[in-house]
């Protein structure tokens, strides 16, 4: 058989092959992503870990064993706490929202907030440009869409469960077992063993500087949200420490924009000094966070610009759904390092 055809057929057969194997493992791809990404995070954790158990045969595997249930324990089980939350003040402000009979305060101000973003901005803007500012019909929308993505959520809890599982299993066999995939990666890739460290190297600093730098601040920020927000009588907490958490990732503007208007809704129902409280919270115990710690954990991965991180996370959401949040800046990461390989190596 003529050696050429024989190639042909064999990355033809290799093509198809691995298309198979994506296909296998795409249901479960978000988990085993999370694991991943996990397990890089996690992994000085089992290394010092595996130091105390000393020597024995199952050293990794039960180095590995406890790591992954102290993750279950700290992040697993709060994390499910949290969404149980969400969801119930969900179903409280959209029923609230929805039920003519049963609105109060909330709406009132919700009112007297859209009638004096109206008149202030009237002067600014266009006139029509606010006809039709209404804050509570907004606010019932976001809640709506989180409503109905929460419900389905809730609706598939084996799903869940099972990605759970998976999750757990793929982050136990990456911290034990992850130098000798690492080395099977570089044995099979074409690459330079050169290239493909620092490719694997750039994207574990792109997991510190993304997931336990950029993003682990913006959760604290959201959760010291939610808590001032529950300490000064601010319905639904949870509800919008997760949206701070999110705004947090918004360069310059970051949790001011959900801290603003809930100083600015205590303001409306008379509580002057709750009001005063609120915003001295955000400055201080909010927004000294990013100043303080954020420098702490980005700078031990790459210290990348927080609009190319918002963009990647959008993008990576918008294009991928939630695992997007990770595969966005995932992405990011491995470009710039092939973009640097090639600046050193054929642009030098």
């Amino acid at each position: 058989m003529n050696p050429r055809i024989s190639s042909y057929f064999f990355f033809i057969l290799l093509l198809g092959t691995v298309v198979a194997a994506v296909m296998i493992f795409l249901p479960f791809l978000t988990p085993i992503l999370l694991a991943a990404v996990g397990a890089v995070i996690a992994y000085p954790i089992y290394k010092r870990i595996n130091r105390l158990l000393g020597r024995g045969s199952l050293r990794d595997s039960l180095a590995a064993f406890i790591t992954v249930i102290l993750i279950l324990i700290v992040i697993l089980a709060p994390l499910f706490f949290l969404v149980g939350s969400i969801y119930a003040e969900v179903q409280t402000l959209y029923g609230t929202l929805t039920d003519e009979s049963g609105r109060s305060d909330i709406i009132s101000s919700l009112n007297s907030i859209s009638a004096t973003l109206s008149h202030s901005l009237f002067d600014v803007f266009p006139a029509y440009a606010f006809d039709s500012l209404n804050v509570t019909e907004y606010v019932k929308r976001i809640l709506e869409w989180m409503f109905t993505n929460l419900d389905t959520i809730f609706g598939s809890m084996a799903k869940v469960i099972g990605y759970v599982f998976v999750f757990l299993l793929s982050m136990f066999y990456f911290l034990r077992d992850g130098d000798s995939f690492k080395q099977k990666f570089i044995s099979w890739s074409p690459l330079l063993d050169t290239y493909d460290e620092y490719i694997t190297t750039t994207l574990k600093k792109a997991v510190w500087s993304v997931i336990a730098g950029t993003l682990t601040v913006s959760i604290i920020q959201g959760a010291l949200t939610g808590l001032g927000f529950f300490i000064f009588g601010i319905p639904a907490p949870a509800v919008w420490g997760s949206v701070a958490a999110v705004a947090s990732l918004i360069p310059g503007l970051g949790t001011s924009l959900v801290i603003i208007p809930g100083a600015i809704y205590l303001l409306v129902t008379g509580n002057y000094l709750f009001a005063i409280g609120l915003t001295v919270w955000g400055v201080f115990a909010v927004g000294l966070i990013d100043n303080f710690l954020g420098p702490y954990l980005i700078n031990k991965g790459v210290n990348a610009h927080p609009f190319l991180i918002l963009v990647s996370v959008l993008g990576g959401i918008a294009t991928f759904g939630p695992i997007g949040f990770i595969l966005g800046p995932l992405i990011l990461a491995f470009l710039f390092a092939l973009l640097d390989i090639y600046r050193k190596t054929w642009h030098s």
